[in-house]
């Protein structure tokens, strides 16, 4: 039997991109003879492992030997070296195969020959290198920014205009409870626009 697995990442994908990467990684699986039964998707953090997946447990429960796994590329089956060794060894003691299409990498259930094992160990971390230098350029993008006074995060949703109005009533007297119904904002919000103007309010 031939199954497939398929994986996205939570951290950097937004809920569009998400699904477009399932589509992709849905059709070559397909294009390669998976049908669409057979085929576990997890929509995971990057960061966690392997054997912490809920979609993959499911997988291993169900494969038997002589079996079959076709993956599109091998970053979307294991997100570290040491995961992916793991893995491996653990499907090949179960005598069940995987396919790595991009790589064009087919392991059967036999083993690993010693050419096969430096091959994965090269791939992988080849990968798991060239991740972290996209986590690191993120980071120094980030930093980047800060030093140049670029605000990060949710843009403003309180205009500068309201801003000014909330703190002139604030100083004329008004409650935080009347502002919060008055402006349909939050109390902490209101505190840290109001805060810096307490000597000033009126009694």
């Amino acid at each position: 039997m031939i199954y497939g697995y398929a994986r996205v990442s939570t951290a950097f994908e937004t809920t569009k991109d998400r699904n477009q990467t399932f589509d992709r990684q849905l059709m070559i699986l397909k294009e390669h003879g998976v049908k669409e039964e057979n085929i576990f998707c997890d929509r995971i953090s990057g960061k966690t492992s392997t054997r912490e997946r809920e979609a993959f447990d499911k997988l291993m429960n169900i494969v038997l030997p002589g079996d079959e796994i076709v993956v599109s590329e091998m970053s979307r089956f294991s997100r570290s070296l040491t995961d992916l060794i793991h893995s491996l060894d653990t499907l090949i003691k179960r005598q069940i195969g995987i396919y790595f299409i991009k790589e064009n990498m087919r392991i059967s259930g036999s083993g690993l020959d010693p050419m096969n094992r430096l091959m994965i160990q090269l791939l992988g971390a080849f990968n798991e290198f060239e991740r972290n230098i996209i986590a690191q350029r993120v980071h120094e993008g980030m930093q980047a920014s800060k030093l140049k006074g670029t605000k990060l995060g949710r843009p403003q949703v309180i205009s500068d205009e309201t801003k000014q109005k909330i703190i002139n009533d604030y100083i004329s007297g008004i409650s935080y409870r009347t502002l919060e119904v008055k402006y349909q904002i939050s109390l902490p919000t209101l505190t840290k626009i109001c805060k810096p103007y307490s000597n000033q309010r009126q009694k």
